[in-house]
């Protein structure tokens, strides 16, 4: 007979991780800033343009993408989904871990 992979508590961690949608890991920052055009109301002292932006990094250098105004609410979701990704994993880890401690201290008996 098979012994199981994992512990309860891995498989309902395993569970919650298969219902994570699309996701992308990055931050994404809403700022506000002038635009350059110089005929631009907010060349002088109209309000400034909100921007939002998309970073991540690759090794050591940070990459920036903008993220259009339509599309913000869903690449939010996607960031979300992300960290609550890497939460799970690391639940999934330290599940796995007490799960072979125990498994290591039955076996030696």
């Amino acid at each position: 007979m098979r012994r199981p992979s994992t512990s309860e508590t891995g498989k309902v961690i395993l569970a919650r991780i298969r219902r994570i949608r699309p996701f992308l890991e990055g931050s994404l920052t809403i700022t506000h800033k002038r635009c350059g055009n110089p005929k631009c109301r907010c060349a002088q002292e109209g309000p400034i343009h909100e921007t939002a932006l998309l970073t991540w990094k690759v090794g050591k250098k940070t990459h920036t993408l903008y993220v259009p105004k339509p599309l913000r609410p869903e690449v939010a979701q996607w960031v979300e989904e992300a960290k609550q990704l890497k939460r799970l994993v690391h639940e999934m880890s330290q599940a796995q871990r007490t799960f072979l401690a125990s498994r290591r201290k039955s076996i030696k008996r």
